[in-house]
């Protein structure tokens, strides 16, 4: 008989897509993708203030959720290593 693990319910803010795909981000490149994503959102924010669409607020959504996610590895990884 074929036993099945029931799939952990996602609770976090961000995709479970996002997180598996930080997740293979080396350490050393963490701080450099939250300054691209810092950077990002930066820019979507004053795209926004200029143009406001449903199509903006979802890129600056998806870049924050993806900011979310890359700090929130990055705490994991160096908590766990102290």
């Amino acid at each position: 008989m074929v036993s099945f693990k029931k799939k952990k319910y996602w609770t976090k803010p961000f995709p479970e897509k996002i997180a598996k795909r930080v997740s293979r981000i080396p350490t050393a490149d963490l701080t450099v993708w939250a300054d691209q994503t810092l950077y990002e959102l930066g820019r979507l924010i004053s795209i926004y203030e200029r143009n406001r669409t449903p199509e903006a607020i979802k890129e600056l959504v998806t870049s924050t959720e993806a900011f979310h996610a890359v700090i929130e590895e990055l705490n994991k990884r160096t908590t766990t290593t102290l």
